[in-house]
C-alpha cells in the first residue's frame, strides 16, 4: 500500500489493498472418519472428494482472499468444542480453524 496525505491526519491509499486471510479446517485421511463421526451429515463423501472440494473452494476464492489450510486434530477440536460449550459443526469448525491458524483470534 502506498499512503499519501490527503489532509490533517487523513491518508488515502493507492494501489491494491491486501487480501483478507481465511483459515480452512482440514484433516488428514486418518482423521477424516473421526470428523465424519463428530459432524454427522456434514461429510457424506469420501476423503478424496473432501480434498477436491477444499481445493476448489481455495481456488475459487483466490482472487479476493488468501485461504490457508489448517491441519486439525479432531480430538483437540472436540475438546475445544466442549471447553467453549459449542456443538461440532460448520461455524465451530470455522472458529476453531481461525483460532489455531491465527492464535490471537479468540483473545479479546
Amino acid at each position: 500500500m502506498n499512503p499519501r496525505s490527503v489532509g490533517a491526519g487523513q491518508k488515502h491509499y493507492t494501489g491494491l489493498m491486501p487480501k483478507a486471510i481465511s483459515y480452512a479446517f482440514f484433516v488428514s485421511e486418518a482423521e477424516y472418519p473421526r470428523l465424519q463421526a463428530a459432524c454427522p451429515g456434514d461429510f457424506p463423501f469420501a476423503y478424496g472428494e473432501f480434498c477436491a472440494r477444499m481445493d476448489r473452494g481455495i481456488r475459487e476464492g483466490a482472487d479476493t482472499v488468501s485461504i490457508e489450510k489448517v491441519y486439525v486434530s479432531v480430538d483437540k477440536f472436540l475438546e475445544w468444542c466442549k471447553e467453549n460449550n459449542v456443538q461440532p459443526g460448520n461455524i465451530s469448525r470455522a472458529r476453531y480453524a481461525a483460532a489455531i491458524g491465527y492464535p490471537w483470534a479468540d483473545q479479546g
